[in-house]
């Protein structure tokens, strides 16, 4: 028991001490962003995206990944989810989780007033910039269900097949929105950034409320002895 107490400890240490550097990364690269026009990274991968690869077929299937990680497309998934989980927490975490994402990414736009890139655009946005508010979503969406695919899936090949698929999708939702035109490296970069931060705190809350069942679970286990 103590050993787990360590164990558990030292964990959380180290998630936090992640959580905190990705933060501390996100406002350098909100400084820059606000500080100087254009970033030079910026300018490599829009050459890099719309100068060489650009295509019908990449065109369609990036628009796959950039609706399915839509906050609509994201709602429907969720609320997919919170039917066919037995665990209705789950469920319920997710929606919460898009809701409280939704709404930094909303102030953080508006605060940071960041245009959108000029130039090719494949599709149409509206609103600011930076951060992306897909890769945000992503991050703290699909690394949720990659912690409750590593957490409750008890086969092991579909555990690894489910943290796999998720991390494809979290890369391509980010590459979607490059490609189409409606954000910088630098936005998606930072919708990372702080889409981590944010599932850093989600995890933490899920653990401590876990951690609160089973206890009172075992005191009401006792108390019937």
């Amino acid at each position: 028991m103590i050993e787990e107490t360590k164990k558990n400890n030292i964990k959380f240490w180290i998630n936090l001490s992640v959580a905190i550097l990705a933060l501390i990364c996100f406002f350098v690269i909100e400084f820059f962003v606000v500080h100087f026009a254009s970033l030079k990274i910026d300018e490599i991968f829009y050459f890099i995206f719309h100068d060489n690869i650009e295509s019908n077929f990449m065109t369609n299937f990036y628009k796959v990944f950039t609706y399915i990680g839509s906050f609509y497309g994201l709602i429907v998934i969720s609320l997919i989810l919170l039917i066919a989980l037995k665990n209705k927490r789950l469920g319920i975490l997710t929606i919460v989780n898009l809701i409280v994402v939704g709404v930094f990414n909303f102030v953080i736009k508006i605060i940071v007033r960041r245009p959108r890139p000029y130039g090719i655009n494949i599709i149409t946005e509206s609103g600011f910039s930076f951060p992306s508010g897909h890769a945000m979503m992503s991050i703290a969406f699909f690394g949720l269900l990659i912690y409750f695919a590593y957490k409750f899936i008890k086969n092991k090949g579909m555990k690894i097949f489910f943290v796999i698929l998720f991390i494809v999708i979290i890369f391509m939702l980010g590459v979607s929105r490059i490609y189409l035109g409606v954000h910088y490296f630098s936005d998606i970069l930072a919708g990372f950034l702080m889409g981590y931060v944010i599932l850093s705190f989600d995890i933490f809350l899920f653990n401590r409320l876990d951690n609160c069942k089973f206890k009172t679970l075992n005191e009401q286990n006792s108390n019937k002895l």
